[in-house]
């Protein structure tokens, strides 16, 4: 049990209000994803399943460090994070994302120029909907389903191009204006194409410039790795920091800021990216992220100082460490099939080897609790079904909530599906700010019941307070100069919601069933339709995943006495399926036949096994004389 060794026995620690600022940015940087993946698409020329590596990056990262944090804790046998304490636990993971977000500036600016000729093998095996900008943004080349288009941008710097006689002899078609993109556009045969590289650079003395997008996903893991040891620091520091009795309510307090930040962080980074104009995406300028991560670096840093000369409490943790060696095993096992995916990553068989990985992982651990049933020495937490069951419920719940929002950005774009030229990368800031939006929404709701109220009064709160943090996300959207009108009809995705709340009656095992049937239905409805109910129903998403976490943690952990602090480690480990569960999304998208917009049958699956294991998870508990029907409260 974490303690104090010198705390306050009642009142609020004056750190506790520092302290939450860090779940602001875990939320502002990963909510950021939706927006920084359409864009590194574009800028970087990647396939959907390409872009999903951020996703890969990030949130294999929580896996990496808890998954180490383990290893050496069985290896020592002591738990290691108890030995330096919480706190330092917290200034360390500041620290490594100090690292990480300074490493990220230099990966920004290394660039390699090359002549526009020597592009032509990578313009000829451009995927469908990439494209090819030459250095200084004028020429374009898109691969779309229809053949090659070279696009002259923007359609002012188009005039003195378009109308050399030159342009006859090297493409299929003339030149038209395209609104949506502000450019003029043609066609050409990949036939025509050397000739066309060659006009190109003699004339206008074209080049390219090729980022590394590599380093970009070496300087995100960096960051979320500190991300990883300030969280698993940082939720037993929140409660020993103030009377013990409402550790709850600031957990609750911290988890609402965090969605805050999810909210907001879209918007924030939409603007650095493309301006307060709202550019094109192919006019962006990715240099802009450096001083986002100048000054998270220099926060992350002050907060780091804070924490290392305040008076601040010492919070330890006296439970032993109990190795667990076939647990161990597992878990290395585990390991591998992520290696697996990491070397299919790089020899580039990627969807099949996220596949085989994914396929492997839910293996491992099926077999693992079967094997326990058998035998249960040496097994630790993994000896209960309800854990297990749970540690893939975290890993499809973690997938499904990530998965939805960062293939939104490429729906969005595609003609046809919101609006009839599709939208640019530069507009979807508002759609997700919505989607975590929804997850606050859904966050909010759950918190009400932490806290000691009358039945009424949660009642009443249960339907003023969704439509309070609704509220709030049409202000930031406002002040963001967005168009809140067009979110207004998202107003019964939210009714929706609160009904589940009423229909769930605070009981988690039955929240969770309905929640997953209608995160299913949702998926469902965006499936078959478009435009704004399309939209609005996969964004919707984001309302029934809001209050899984808390539910599937706290019925995987009842039961497991002693090991319940081991059993929390597993689950933390299985935000994995939020690096693998997208880029399998995004490989499906990037197979003709099925696109972007069917793609999304990946999320009705997650909510199918959501929904089983809220059934499944009651009779588990009452073979076992447990009550499954405890209140839930706050949110991941």
């Amino acid at each position: 049990m974490a303690e104090p060794t010198s705390a306050p026995a009642r009142g609020l620690h004056p750190a506790f209000f520092v302290l939450i600022t860090v779940f602001f940015f875990w939320g502002f940087l990963a909510a950021s994803n939706g927006v920084f993946i359409p864009f590194c698409k574009s800028h970087f020329n990647l396939t959907q399943l390409q872009s999903q590596l951020i996703d890969f990056a990030f949130y294999s990262a929580y896996f990496i460090g808890s998954l180490i944090l383990y290893l050496l804790s069985a290896a020592s046998r002591m738990d290691i994070l108890n030995k330096i304490g919480y706190r330092k636990g917290i200034i360390y993971g500041l620290l490594i994302s100090v690292v990480g977000a300074l490493v990220m500036i230099p990966c920004v600016d290394k660039e390699q120029v090359v002549p526009l000729t020597a592009t032509q093998q990578r313009i000829e095996k451009l995927a469908v909907d990439q494209d090819i900008q030459t250095s200084d943004h004028l020429f374009r080349f898109h691969r779309a389903a229809d053949g090659y288009h070279l696009f002259v941008q923007p359609a002012a710097r188009a005039d003195s191009v378009i109308h050399l006689t030159a342009w006859k002899s090297m493409l299929s078609s003339t030149f038209s204006y395209n609104a949506k993109e502000d450019a003029y556009e043609a066609r050409f045969d990949v036939q025509q194409l050397p000739a066309l590289l060659s006009f190109l650079e003699q004339q206008y003395h074209a080049t390219v410039t090729f980022g590394y997008f590599g380093l970009i996903l070496m300087a995100l893991f960096i960051v979320a790795l500190g991300f990883a040891l300030q969280q698993t620091a940082a939720q037993p520091f929140a409660v020993a920091l103030g009377d013990p009795a409402t550790g709850a309510h600031r957990l609750n307090l911290a988890g609402g800021l965090n969605s805050f930040g999810t909210t907001i962080g879209p918007l924030i980074i939409s603007r650095l990216l493309f301006g307060p104009g709202r550019g094109s995406a192919a006019a962006a300028n990715i240099h802009a992220v450096n001083e986002m991560y100048i000054l998270i670096a220099g926060l992350f840093l002050a907060v780091a100082l804070l924490f290392i000369f305040a008076r601040m409490p010492e919070v330890t943790s006296h439970e032993a460490f109990e190795t667990t060696r076939r647990a161990t095993g597992a878990m290395n096992v585990i390991t591998a099939f992520f290696l697996l995916i990491v070397l299919g990553i790089v020899l580039n068989f990627r969807l099949p080897v996220f596949i085989i990985g994914i396929v492997g992982i839910l293996y491992i651990l099926i077999r693992a609790n079967q094997s326990a049933q058998r035998n249960s020495e040496g097994w630790g937490a993994m000896r209960y079904p309800q854990l297990v069951l749970g540690m893939i419920g975290i890993f499809v719940y973690v997938g499904v909530e990530v998965t939805i929002q960062s293939n939104l950005g490429a729906l969005l774009e595609k003609p046809g599906f919101l609006t009839p030229d599709g939208l640019d990368a530069s507009k979807i800031d508002p759609y997700i700010s919505l989607y975590w939006g929804s997850l606050m929404i859904g966050r909010w709701t759950g918190a009400i019941t932490a806290f000691n109220l009358s039945r009424n009064t949660r009642k009443i709160l249960t339907v003023f307070v969704p439509f309070l943090a609704y509220g709030v996300i049409l202000l930031v959207n406002h002040i963001k100069q967005n168009n809140v009108v067009e979110l207004l009809p998202y107003i019964p995705c939210i009714v929706i919601q609160i009904i589940g709340f009423f229909w769930g009656q605070e009981k988690p095992a039955k929240t969770l069933m309905i929640f997953g049937v209608l995160g299913m239905l949702a998926m469902l409805v965006g499936l078959v339709t478009h435009g704004y109910v399309g939209t609005f129903a996969f964004i919707s998403g984001g309302l029934f995943c809001s209050v899984m976490w808390p539910s599937i943690f706290a019925l995987a952990i009842t039961g497991l006495g002693k090991y319940t602090s081991q059993g929390s480690a597993f689950l933390i480990m299985m935000i994995l399926g939020g690096a693998l569960i997208p880029p399998v999304q995004g490989g499906l998208a990037d197979i003709p036949a099925i696109g972007i917009h069917y793609s999304y049958v990946i999320p009705i699956l997650c909510f199918a096994y959501i929904t089983f294991f809220g059934y499944r998870v009651r009779s588990i508990l009452q073979s076992q004389g447990l009550d499954y029907e405890a209140a839930i409260s706050g949110g991941h």
